[in-house]
């Protein structure tokens, strides 16, 4: 698929939905952009079947839901076997997301979660059972994220106000 510049409404769209999926609207994001919310719905549509968006996911305080081991993995995985082992390893219990990196070694970033200690090293087990070279574990403390500033709020009539 050829991809296409983005315009300012998609750019704004884009910043909305990351600074805030759950609770904007289409009407809010429409008041905000300067558009109908038909728009707005039909821009989130052919941003999402253009592959931009690729789905919406909350930022969950693990701690707070009885999963107080929350970490982030480096692993290496060879390159050879890596799109086969990614799905594998999206199957596992208590791994949660998986980042690809760009290099030969510490080529993956996962996040791992698990109730107790048994259950990361129980995870830990599989990975390893798997061919995954695990490089280094962090506790994860807290996470936060923020609207990349490409897709400024200036694309919006927040800009005006706040």
């Amino acid at each position: 698929m050829v991809s296409k510049e983005l315009d300012n409404v998609d750019k704004a769209i884009l910043y909305l939905l990351q600074q805030d999926a759950r609770r904007n609207t289409t009407e809010d994001m429409a008041e905000k952009v300067g558009v109908s919310s038909s728009t707005v719905a039909n821009r989130i549509n052919s941003l999402e079947e253009r592959g931009v968006i690729l789905s919406y996911h909350p930022i969950i305080k693990y701690s707070e839901t009885g999963l107080g081991h929350h970490l982030l993995v480096t692993a290496t995985v060879p390159l050879q076997d890596r799109e086969k082992m990614l799905d594998d390893i999206m199957e596992m219990s208590g791994v949660i997301s998986i980042r690809e990196l760009l290099t030969n070694n510490e080529n993956l970033s996962m996040e791992v979660v698990g109730r107790t200690s048994e259950d990361i090293e129980d995870t830990l087990e599989a990975l390893d059972a798997l061919g995954v070279d695990i490089e280094r574990m962090e506790m994860m403390k807290q996470e936060r994220t923020n609207p990349y500033n490409h897709f400024g709020e200036e694309f919006t009539n927040e800009a005006d106000t706040g």
